[in-house]
C-alpha cells in the first residue's frame, strides 16, 4: 500500500477485499473511486476468486461522495467514475454502506451501523438510490429515505430488506466468514450462472436509468440556486440558506 492509495485490492486465495481508505468518512472523491474502478476490474485477471469483499479502515464505512468535488470542473468526472464502478460491481460483492450496499448480493452489518441517504440535506439528490432502492424496500419507504434524508438503524434496515443481515459488531468478521465458507462448499460454475440469471435482467435496465439521473442530477438539479447554496454550506461548514428556486 502506498500513502496515496485511498482504496486497495488484496487478493488472498479466493477471496479478494478492497478496503477503502479515506479517512474519517471516506468521502468519494474521484481519485478515489478510480482506484476501486480499477480494483474491481483487476478482479478479471484473479479467476479463482469466489467473493469481493468490500470494507473499510475507519469506521464510518461511506459517507456518500465528496461534496467538494460538486463544481463545475469536476462533477461530470466524479459522477462518471462513480457510475462506472457501480456498473463494474453490479452485484459481485459482499459488503456494507448506504448506495453501494444496494447492489451487493449480501450485506453484513454491525447492529451499530446506520443507513441513510443525506444528500438532501445538502440540496442534493442521490445518484444511485432512486435506481436501485425501489426494487429492494419498495418505492414508498425509498421516497421517504430520499426526501427526509432520515438514517434507518442496521436492524430496521434488515427488517426492510435493505442489508442481509445485521449482528453484534464482535460476531461481524465471524458472520462473514460463516458465509464465505457456505459459498466455498458450493459449486462456482452453478453458482456464477446463478447469479449471472439474477443479474441479467438489473444489468440491463442500470445503465440506462443511470444515464437519465446523471442528466437530471447535472443539467436540472445543478442549474437550481439552491443546489448551489448547499454545496457551498456543506464545504464552508455552515447551515444552508435555501431560496426554494
Amino acid at each position: 500500500m502506498t500513502t496515496n492509495e485511498l482504496a486497495s485490492l488484496n487478493i488472498t486465495g479466493d477471496l479478494a477485499r478492497l478496503t477503502l481508505r479515506r479517512p474519517p468518512m471516506n468521502f468519494l472523491s474521484y481519485k478515489m473511486l478510480r482506484q476501486m474502478h480499477e480494483g474491481v476490474l483487476n478482479l478479471g485477471d484473479s479467476p479463482s476468486c469466489r467473493a469481493l469483499l468490500l470494507d473499510s479502515e475507519t469506521p464510518t464505512f461511506c459517507a456518500g461522495l465528496d461534496m467538494g468535488e460538486h463544481v463545475e470542473e469536476t462533477l461530470f468526472l466524479q459522477l462518471e467514475e462513480y457510475h462506472d464502478f457501480v456498473k463494474a460491481l453490479n452485484g459481485m460483492a459482499l459488503g456494507a454502506g448506504n448506495e453501494i450496499a444496494a447492489l451487493c448480493d449480501f450485506v453484513l452489518a454491525s447492529e451499530k451501523s446506520t443507513f441513510g441517504q443525506p444528500e438532501i440535506n445538502v440540496g442534493s439528490i442521490p445518484t444511485l438510490a432512486p435506481v436501485v432502492l425501489p426494487g429492494l424496500i419498495g418505492g414508498r419507504l425509498a421516497l421517504e429515505m430520499i426526501l427526509t434524508g432520515k438514517l434507518v438503524p442496521a436492524t430496521e434496515a434488515q427488517r426492510i430488506g435493505l442489508i442481509h443481515k445485521a449482528v453484534r459488531e464482535e460476531q461481524l468478521n465471524a458472520e462473514v466468514e460463516s458465509l464465505l465458507n457456505t459459498i466455498r462448499g458450493l459449486s462456482k460454475s452453478v453458482m456464477a450462472l446463478a447469479i449471472e440469471s439474477v443479474r441479467h435482467a438489473r444489468r440491463r435496465s442500470l445503465e440506462g436509468n443511470l444515464r437519465e439521473l446523471q442528466s437530471l442530477y447535472l443539467n436540472q438539479l445543478m442549474d437550481l440556486e439552491d443546489a448551489v447554496e448547499g454545496v457551498n454550506a456543506f464545504v464552508e461548514k455552515r447551515s444552508p440558506k435555501w431560496k426554494h428556486r
